[in-house]
């Protein structure tokens, strides 16, 4: 009788236990805190990030940008694109270059961007044109190569066709 005694109290001690505490994950260890974006982070040939210059409503052009791979696509207006040629550089100094290499699908005169426009340094095909770096997750600077013949085409079409900002165009705004 004392062995059923002695086994009946260590079964239900045994029941009793607090068996497999689940602990509550560390808040400190949660990936709740953001990460700052890189540029490549915005470079798809699957999903468009378009990023796009901050123009007036009676601009004649209206600038996006949308980074593949490969290139940058361009777009000037509705009816006239280009895509350039771009290499992404994975360096503390996260940028995109943009190649004055180009193809077009242009249906409007854009003969201004083959000539010097009275400017000594212009770009011609293979240069490195301009470098993209993000500011932030929705702002891209722009360093262009040669500023003086960027100013010059700026100010001959009277619009920011080369603009020293884009901004990222979220999908809700046209």
């Amino acid at each position: 009788m004392r062995k059923i005694v002695f086994l009946f109290l260590i079964v239900s001690s045994i029941s009793c236990r607090k068996e497999n505490v689940v602990e509550k994950p560390n808040p400190k260890n949660s990936s709740t805190e953001k990460t700052s974006k890189k540029i490549g982070d915005y470079i798809s040939d699957d999903q468009d990030f378009t990023w796009s210059a901050k123009q007036s409503d009676t601009a004649k052009y209206w600038v996006r940008v949308v980074f593949q791979k490969e290139f940058a696509v361009y777009q000037f207006h509705g009816q006239c694109i280009y895509d350039f040629f771009t290499n992404h550089y994975h360096t503390k100094a996260d940028k995109i270059e943009l190649l004055w290499t180009y193809k077009s699908d242009c249906l409007l005169d854009m003969e201004f961007l083959k000539q010097s426009n009275g400017i000594k340094e212009y770009p011609k095909n293979g240069d490195s044109f301009c470098e993209y770096t993000l500011v932030n997750d929705s702002v891209i600077k722009v360093n262009y190569k040669f500023p003086q013949w960027i100013k010059k085409i700026n100010e001959t079409q009277k619009d920011s066709i080369f603009p020293h900002y884009l901004y990222l165009q979220h999908k809700d705004n046209p």
